[in-house]
């Protein structure tokens, strides 16, 4: 399954978040910190969640996290 990693920069690290779940986020000092947290951060979600997957066209991209400075697929499975 493939998702997309939102990165934008915060106030001291890099936030990166799932657009497809937007509750899966971390934050790192790198964009590759960043995917492994985001990886480790997507596999406790599948292990504990009943939220589903929000559908592209029902995302809202807020301004709460800054701005967007980088997009990453992330292959998960």
């Amino acid at each position: 399954m493939k998702f997309t990693v939102l990165i934008s920069q915060g106030e001291e690290f890099l936030i990166g978040r799932i657009k497809e779940i937007p509750s899966v986020m971390t934050q790192g000092e790198t964009v590759k910190d960043v995917m492994e947290n985001i990886n480790d951060a997507l596999s406790l979600y599948a292990q504990d969640s009943t939220e589903s997957i929000v559908p592209d066209d029902q995302f809202i991209d807020d301004e709460i996290y800054g701005a967007i400075i980088s997009t990453k697929e992330l292959d998960f499975a």
